[in-house]
């Protein structure tokens, strides 16, 4: 398996395989196969998937993006001090989800990663258009995984008042994806 197995990132439609991606957790694999579609065509969220060069209907992984306005109260006083506002506008990475086989115990590549930085220049794109201060996660923690950590290893910040809740200001998302060389 190799990055040159895999297409590019693209919306989710209804003629990827939804019903075959197993990812070990129960809940995102449900949301895949039950709810992303139809979160998608209502206008609720955008759901991007990776695919197969050979199989382009198989979902290697996904993710999910939503808008989603928080209470500053939840951010650590030293931010929420600088901001003059009640609640903020901020995009919400509701789900990321890796196929079992395309897992980092199973295969050489990061595929995790890779479906971040991209929900990462998503996101900040889309903030250039309608302002978002930051990208934030629920962290989905279950009996078989724990990606808090995964996250706070790329800079994700915990909500004081959400120990399940991390954020990412776009401001950091911007000086991460120039220092990668994704944006001049």
């Amino acid at each position: 398996m190799d990055f040159a197995d895999l297409r590019g990132i693209e919306l989710l439609n209804r003629g990827h395989d939804r019903q075959a991606f197993h990812c070990g957790v129960e809940n995102l694999d449900n949301y895949l196969r039950d709810r992303a579609v139809s979160d998608s065509e209502k206008n609720l969220s955008r759901i991007f998937v990776l695919t197969l060069k050979a199989s382009p209907n198989t979902i290697v992984g996904y993710y999910s993006l939503s808008s989603l306005v928080v209470p500053i109260e939840g951010l650590p006083a030293a931010i929420s001090k600088k901001l003059s506002y009640r609640v903020i506008g901020t995009t919400l990475l509701g789900k990321l989800a890796v196929a079992e086989d395309w897992q980092r115990d199973r295969c050489r590549l990061r595929v995790g990663e890779h479906l971040l930085l991209h929900a990462m220049l998503s996101a900040w794109k889309a903030s250039q258009s309608v302002a978002s201060w930051a990208l934030v996660v629920d962290v989905l923690i279950s009996e078989n995984s724990n990606p808090t950590g995964f996250y706070a290893k790329h800079g994700f910040l915990r909500f004081h008042d959400s120990p399940g809740k991390m954020f990412l200001p776009m401001a950091t998302i911007e000086n991460t994806l120039r220092t990668a060389g994704v944006i001049e």
